[in-house]
């Protein structure tokens, strides 16, 4: 199979499914496909790089707009 057969069969794929099921689960297949090529994507960076994925489980800290900003009192 060619690489242009495959990126027919996920744009056939994804038609169908915004034909027979609506806009709201095609949007939603289609950010899964985009993000399935990103997963991809990045795996095969990481290995070119000669690196690997971080092991355990990932804490996301605070960004500094999601922070709380202190109240300022008037006096």
């Amino acid at each position: 199979m060619r690489d242009g057969d495959l990126l027919d069969d996920v744009v056939a794929r994804l038609w169908t499914v915004r034909e027979r099921l609506g806009s709201r689960v095609f949007r939603a297949a289609a950010k899964g496909a985009l993000n399935g090529m990103a997963a991809a994507i990045l795996e095969e960076a990481e290995r070119r790089a000669g690196q690997r994925a971080p092991d355990g489980i990932v804490v996301r800290l605070p960004l500094g707009a999601a922070r709380r900003r202190p109240v300022r009192r008037e006096k």
